[in-house]
């Protein structure tokens, strides 16, 4: 049987009464709930810019990621759900932003809305801490 553990980190409160666990590490991969912008006030990061709740969503991955004992490069898939795909120029500046060279496999996708109205993006990451899409001299 596989080992695991659930991830928590200082920038991602996980919400009191969850029955969802915001970040796991089974084995050497880690796999987040859909991160969104929402902020422990619960505000939207970044207000009604898609860009910047997209790179505060990263952020928030990152940090878990940290957590987890891993770094961007780690991660290699991303499923971004948008609510106007029309906007998803401001998606791709950021995550150009976020990550270089061998970017992350990705879908981007158009959803009629979230749980919360002010959310405009939410993000499915998927990571593994023996791969790093960033390391020099990577197989490309």
């Amino acid at each position: 049987m596989s080992a695991f553990r659930k991830i928590v980190a200082a920038e991602v409160p996980e919400p009191p009464g969850a029955s969802w666990s915001n970040c796991l590490l089974i084995g050497r991969e880690v796999v987040f709930s859909g991160v969104t912008a929402r902020t422990a006030d619960g505000n939207a990061a970044g207000g009604d810019s898609m860009a910047a709740q997209t790179a505060a969503i990263f952020a928030k991955i990152k940090a878990q990621l940290a957590a987890a004992g891993g770094r961007d490069g780690n991660i290699y898939r991303l499923v971004i759900y948008v609510t106007d795909i029309a906007r998803k120029d401001e998606v791709n500046a950021a995550r150009k932003a976020a990550f270089r060279d061998v970017y992350p496999c990705s879908t981007l996708v158009e959803v009629s809305g979230f749980v919360f109205p002010d959310l405009l993006v939410e993000v499915d990451a998927f990571a593994n801490l023996d791969v790093d899409l960033q390391a020099e001299g990577a197989d490309r």
